[in-house]
């Protein structure tokens, strides 16, 4: 039902992150303007990056995909993606919600799920949730905890129903969205 991601899956996580993340405050917040999001290749180089990881999963169509970081956050040696330099608002707010999430990492080790997303034409059929499961099985493995960040209180409530609960809340500066931390603590 799903598979490892490769950078040939790149273009595909790009265009399901687009449909998934139309209407998400913090993608929004950082990219308002319709057109720039429908062509959002300033992402490209951040998926190549997740998908070196080795811990991404998507769907045989790339319809859904989940993008882990394994614990301590690693440092990569990848090939990177060139893209547009992002203009000094972008910068700006990038560096808004980079010191925001950074201030509300857990200390402990543990599995991060940096970002899911599912192709609107198949939500409701468990396919996130099933990507998500694939991960607590790696920090079950390890004997650690599993984290995210959530921008709407509906994303809380499908997460609580996965075992997370939240941790933390926050504004992001500079005019950015209130955002959840979410924490399954090692079993």
């Amino acid at each position: 039902m799903f598979r490892s991601a490769t950078r040939a899956d790149l273009p595909a996580i790009r265009t399901t992150f687009v449909r998934s993340f139309w209407d998400d405050p913090v993608m929004r917040w950082l990219v308002p303007d319709d057109a720039d999001f429908e062509n959002v290749t300033m992402m490209d180089d951040f998926f190549a990056r997740l998908v070196a990881y080795g811990h991404s999963l998507v769907t045989p169509d790339v319809a859904s995909f989940s993008l882990w970081i394994p614990p301590g956050r690693p440092e990569l040696d990848y090939e990177s993606v060139p893209t547009d330099a992002p203009s000094d608002e972008l910068v700006a707010k990038f560096i808004a919600l980079g010191e925001a999430i950074a201030s509300n990492t857990p200390t402990e080790e543990h599995w991060y799920l940096q970002m899911i997303g599912t192709h609107p034409d198949w939500q409701g059929r468990g396919i996130g949730s099933m990507l998500i499961r694939e991960g607590q099985s790696w920090a079950r493995r390890d004997g650690l905890g599993v984290y995210l960040e959530t921008e709407t209180i509906e994303n809380v409530a499908y997460y609580r129903h996965l075992g997370f609960e939240v941790r933390s809340e926050w504004d992001v500066a500079a005019g950015g969205p209130h955002m959840w931390g979410m924490w399954i603590p090692p079993a």
